[in-house]
C-alpha cells in the first residue's frame, strides 16, 4: 500500500529499505529543469524501467514536492555568515551560530557547508577555534564539513572586505608564523585561502596539504607565475574568481594563465550572482576552467535578512532589494 506524505510529517527511519517516489518535480535534465518523477531507496536513484520490468511498479511512499526542485544537496565552502551572525565576530556564540545558520541554510537547498572567518586578530582564531572544535551537529540541519580560515595571509592590494590592519605576512619562519596565528592544533580547519606571491608561501602550502587541508588562492596580486608555484606546492583551488585579483590583460602574465592549464585538479570558486560576477564572466569561467567550477555564496552577516544597513567585520554593509 502506497503512503503519501510530505517530507516533514517523516523520520529518517521511515525511509529505510522503502522505495520511495517523488512525484510534481523538477529535476535538472539535459541542462534543463523539467518535470518529471525520482524513484529512491535508501539514498540511491532508482531505474524505472528495472522496477517495471522487475515487477516493482508499486511505491511504499509516495512524496508530493508541489513543482519544488529536487536536486543534491549543495556544498558552500564560503559561508562568512548569515541571518544576522557573523563567524568572524570573536565575541559570538558560535555553537548558537553554527545551530541558527545550518538550521536555515538547508532550507536553501546547503547541505553541508565551510563557516568562513575572514582576516582577523591571533587573539580571534584563538577565541573562535576552539568553539569550533567543540561544536557538535543538531540532526537535520546541514553539516559543518569545517572552517574555511580567509586570511590574514593575503595581499593589502586585494584586501576587499579584510581589514587591512589585521593582514599578515609569513616572516622569517612561515610555518611557525601560521601555527603562532591560528594555533597549533589545526584539525578543525578544512581550508585556508592565502596569497601566494607572499615570500615562504610555498612552504605554507606544502605544510597544510600535509595535513590535509585544502589550500585556495585568493585575496592575491599574483602571476601566472606565482599560482603555479602555488599549485606545485600543493594548491588546489582558487577563492571566488574574478573578485580581489588583478584584472586581466593580454600583455601580462596572469593568473587566468595557469586556470586554462589542463590540470584536474585546480578548481575555482565563482559567486554567480550576477553582481560579484556578469554573466559573461561565468561563461568565462566555465570556459577556462570547464567542470572545475564551484559555487559559493560568500555570504555574510545580512544574507536572509530584509533590506538596511549592517556591520559585516569592520565594515559598514548595506542590503538593497535583496542585495
Amino acid at each position: 500500500m502506497t503512503n503519501a506524505c510530505t517530507p516533514l510529517e517523516t523520520s529518517v527511519d521511515d525511509f529505510k529499505d522503502k522505495i520511495i517516489r517523488f512525484i510534481n518535480c523538477f529535476i535538472l535534465r539535459q541542462e534543463e529543469l523539467v518535470l518529471d518523477q525520482l524513484w529512491v531507496c535508501n539514498g540511491v536513484i532508482l531505474d524505472e524501467l528495472d522496477l517495471f520490468f522487475n515487477g516493482k511498479i508499486q511505491e511504499d511512499i509516495r512524496i508530493d514536492l508541489h513543482g519544488a526542485v529536487i536536486s543534491p544537496g549543495f556544498i558552500d565552502i564560503q559561508v562568512n555568515g548569515a541571518f544576522g551572525f557573523d563567524f568572524s565576530n570573536a565575541h559570538q556564540n558560535v555553537a548558537q551560530s553554527c545551530d541558527v545558520i545550518a538550521s536555515k541554510l538547508v532550507m536553501t537547498g546547503v547541505t553541508a557547508f565551510c563557516p568562513t572567518i575572514i582576516t582577523s586578530s591571533k587573539q580571534a582564531y584563538c577565541q573562535l577555534l576552539p568553539q569550533f572544535r567543540a561544536y557538535r551537529e543538531k540532526p537535520g540541519c546541514a553539516q559543518v564539513l569545517g572552517v574555511h580560515l580567509e586570511g590574514p595571509f593575503i595581499s593589502k592590494l586585494h584586501s576587499g572586505m579584510h581589514p587591512k590592519s589585521h593582514i599578515s605576512d609569513f616572516g622569517s619562519d612561515p610555518v611557525q608564523t601560521l601555527l603562532n596565528t591560528y594555533g597549533s592544533d589545526l584539525d578543525v580547519v578544512r581550508m585556508v585561502t592565502l596569497a601566494p606571491e607572499l615570500s615562504g608561501s610555498d612552504l605554507v602550502i606544502t605544510e597544510l596539504a600535509s595535513r590535509g587541508i585544502i589550500v585556495s588562492v585568493g585575496h592575491t596580486d599574483a602571476n601566472c607565475t606565482a599560482l603555479e608555484n602555488a599549485v606545485t606546492a600543493g594548491a588546489t583551488f582558487m577563492t571566488h574568481l574574478f573578485n580581489a585579483m588583478p584584472m586581466f590583460h593580454h600583455r601580462r602574465s596572469h593568473l587566468f594563465g595557469s586556470v586554462t592549464h589542463p590540470n584536474p585538479e585546480l578548481f575555482v570558486g565563482i559567486i554567480a550572482d550576477l553582481v560579484h560576477v556578469h554573466a559573461a564572466g561565468l561563461r568565462v569561467a566555465e570556459a577556462i576552467a570547464p567542470g572545475r567550477v564551484v559555487l559559493v555564496t560568500d555570504s555574510n552577516i545580512a544574507s536572509g535578512l530584509p533590506d538596511g544597513d549592517y556591520t559585516f567585520g569592520e565594515q559598514e554593509i548595506e542590503v538593497r532589494r535583496g542585495v
